[in-house]
């Protein structure tokens, strides 16, 4: 029986054209939690594609999670007004109530990105971590 029968090769395509979907669906979840006044995220890492944030808010107040795309370290964000500079943000989850969780997916590309809390004086108290898309 020959190795290269047509069932076979049939297969071996199909599997092969399915790699790209594969890659191009890659992405991941992760688990973020806020309180006063840190934010801790699990993984601090995904791969490219669609991420589902699930934000959990374990503290008192009210807060916010906004995702920026930047080459700058969490902890150097310049700050104005008692918030840090946003540029670069590709998504916010807004007015996450105490206790509660909220879940936002979104497509991001591969880079350095900080997760972090943007109420006045927030960012400034310890709300932000680094995030890796790979």
């Amino acid at each position: 029986m020959s190795l290269f029968t047509p069932r076979r090769v049939l297969l071996a395509t199909l599997a092969a054209s399915l790699v790209p979907v594969a890659t191009a669906l890659a992405g991941g979840s992760t688990k973020v939690t806020l309180d006063e006044f840190s934010t801790k995220a699990s993984p601090k890492s995904v791969s490219a594609g669609k991420v589902t944030f699930s934000v959990k808010n374990a503290g008192g107040d009210k807060h916010e999670l906004v995702i920026v795309k930047t080459s700058t370290s969490a902890s150097k964000l310049k700050v104005s007004g008692g918030r840090a500079s946003a540029k670069g943000e590709v998504a916010e989850i807004e007015d996450i109530a105490a206790g509660k969780t909220k879940k936002r997916t979104v497509t991001l590309k591969k880079g350095h990105y900080v997760l972090l809390c943007n109420l006045p004086g927030h960012y400034q108290q310890g709300m932000r971590t680094d995030f890796t898309v790979k």
